[in-house]
């Protein structure tokens, strides 16, 4: 069975995300960096089935993908000067690693710390109503699929795919967990570093 597809601006895409994600469906949706492939945070089919279409560990964490900044402080234990370093970040082509709650998702937590996205992008803004957790569109190691046509053949065990804008380029990997903090993945402006090196 050949997944939905709709367009962003599609007057049925924000229901059939509500529907998707209410009955532990697996969608794909474009993010300000990379298309996403996740699903209910909290849904083990949905992770394990994630898993199984990308090749992917079952171990490894996946991130948790939130509407807005507003959200982080149910999932992250943020000191005041965390919280400004995350809204001078956020919404943005950032992944942060932050101290987990207790309400963290165990999909999104590894050694202590959860990865939190709020990408700058309509489908967080104006479509999603939920978290959701996420990884990039692609088998393990390959790289991001960001051509619609591809992802469908690829990827056709999917119920819903949304489409929309993506940059291409993977987010920035951040862990602000620790002092200093420690950039994992690839690279950051010089206003956000030099702002960093002031904390």
């Amino acid at each position: 069975m050949m997944p939905t597809v709709l367009a962003l601006d599609h007057p049925e895409t924000a229901p059939s995300v509500d529907i998707a994600l209410e009955t532990g469906q697996t969608i794909i949706f474009p993010t300000d960096t990379v298309y996403g492939i996740g699903g209910n945070p909290w849904d083990e089919r949905t992770l394990h089935h994630v898993c199984r279409l990308k090749g992917r560990d079952l171990q490894q964490p996946f991130t948790l993908h939130l509407r807005n900044v507003s959200e982080i402080g149910r999932y992250a234990q943020c000191t005041q000067t965390l919280t400004r370093l995350v809204e001078m970040l956020l919404p943005g082509p950032y992944t942060l690693l932050l101290p987990a709650s207790k309400a963290a998702p165990r999909s999104a937590v590894f050694d202590g710390k959860v990865g939190i996205r709020v990408p700058d992008h309509r489908f967080f803004s104006e479509v999603l109503r939920r978290p959701v957790f996420a990884t990039s569109v692609n088998r393990h190691n390959e790289p991001p699929l960001n051509d619609v046509a591809e992802i469908i053949e690829a990827f056709s065990e999917v119920s819903l795919i949304i489409t929309g804008d993506v940059s291409g380029a993977p987010s920035a990997v951040l862990d602000l967990s620790q002092h200093p903090y420690r950039l994992i993945r690839g690279t950051l402006s010089a206003d956000v570093q030099e702002q960093l090196d002031q904390e």
